[in-house]
Parts: C-alpha cells; sequence; structure tokens
C-alpha cells in the first residue's frame, strides 16, 4: 500500500512539472521558445549534414549522463534521498513540458514525433535506469542496496549511453530526411499552384 503511495507522489510530481513546463512555454517564455532554434528547419537540415565524431560524443555522454548519476547516487545515501527523487521527476517533467510545446509550436504533430524520436531506443534505458535508483531512494530502508542493482544501473546507463551515441543519430537521420522532403514537396506543390 506505501509503495502505490508513494508511486502516486512521484506521478503527481512529474505531471507539476509537466504542466509548469507547459505554462512556461506559453506564458512566460513565447518569446524565448519561438526564437530558440533547435526546432527550426535550418537547424534541422544543418544536424543532417553534420559529421559526427563518435568518440567525442561517447565521451561527452560520460560527462554529462555521468555527472547526474553520480549527483543522484549521492543524494540516495543522504536522508534528503526522497526530496532529491521528487525534485529531479519536478524538473524532468518541467523539461518535457517545455520541449513539446516547443516542438509542438515550431512543428506541429511532427514536433511530437521527433521528440518520441530524439528518445528513442535510449530513453528505455535511462527510464529502467530511474526506476532502479528511485525505488531504493523512495523504499529505503526496506528496499536495501546490493552489487547486483549495482551492476544492473551500470549497465543501463552504459547501454543507454551506447544507443544514444550509436543508434539514435541514424534514427533521427531518417526521420529528418523524410520531413524535410515533405516539406521539399509540399512546398513545391504550393509553388506551383500558385503559377
Amino acid at each position: 500500500m506505501k509503495i502505490q503511495t508513494k508511486q502516486k507522489y512521484v506521478l503527481l510530481a512529474g505531471m507539476t512539472g509537466f504542466v509548469l513546463g507547459i505554462c512556461s512555454a506559453n506564458l512566460w517564455m513565447k518569446e524565448y521558445i519561438l526564437d530558440i532554434g533547435i526546432f527550426n528547419q535550418f537547424f534541422l537540415e544543418q544536424y543532417n549534414r553534420l559529421e559526427i565524431v563518435y568518440e567525442e560524443y561517447f565521451w561527452y555522454l560520460i560527462k554529462n549522463r555521468g555527472v547526474f548519476l553520480l549527483i543522484l547516487t549521492a543524494a540516495a545515501g543522504t536522508k534528503y534521498r526522497k526530496s532529491a527523487v521528487i525534485l529531479t521527476v519536478i524538473w524532468l517533467g518541467f523539461c518535457v513540458g517545455m520541449v513539446i510545446c516547443t516542438a509542438i509550436a515550431r512543428l506541429g504533430i511532427k514536433g511530437i514525433v521527433l521528440c518520441v524520436i530524439a528518445v528513442m531506443p535510449q530513453g528505455v534505458f535511462y527510464i529502467l535506469s530511474g526506476i532502479l535508483l528511485f525505488e531504493y531512494m523512495l523504499e529505503y530502508p526496506v528496499v536495501r542496496w546490493n552489487s547486483g542493482k549495482t551492476i544492473k544501473l551500470i549497465m543501463l546507463v552504459l547501454l543507454g549511453m551506447i544507443t544514444e551515441c550509436y543508434v539514435n543519430p541514424v534514427i533521427i537521420r531518417m526521420f529528418l530526411k523524410t520531413l524535410l522532403i515533405y516539406r521539399t514537396c509540399h512546398w513545391q506543390l504550393l509553388t506551383n499552384a500558385w503559377r
């Protein structure tokens, strides 16, 4: 019964962050959202042409994902572990709300598809690692940490980084090529209709 209550709090925290992200994107940061270039056509075309240096990108991911993981595991060893989970989930929900709102404002329904593709397949591994760590942080001292969980956590995060580095760019490029071809064809049809 207690586990379900804690899961509800985590879900509520995530939804709160998500709604706050959407609200701030629409109410307070509208101009900023429309000016950022991550979802504009020029940026998407540049990304499609970009040559990725996979070794450098992998080290970049190790640094960024590793720092986040170290902060969370350090918080797991303190009495503020439950607060750390709630704050992390609120922050992640906020970011998802902002990004989805921006994607819809710039690309419409294709923006949502791009957001989903952008987190696949690595998102599955990161979510599983988060569930493993958050379950411990929320259920301590009932749930104990052991070497098996450490190995699972490291493997899940490594699989997430490997797929983010080597698989995700290929999937995104395939989608962007399709999107850019569609836009070009659509633009040509509109131009021909005006003649």
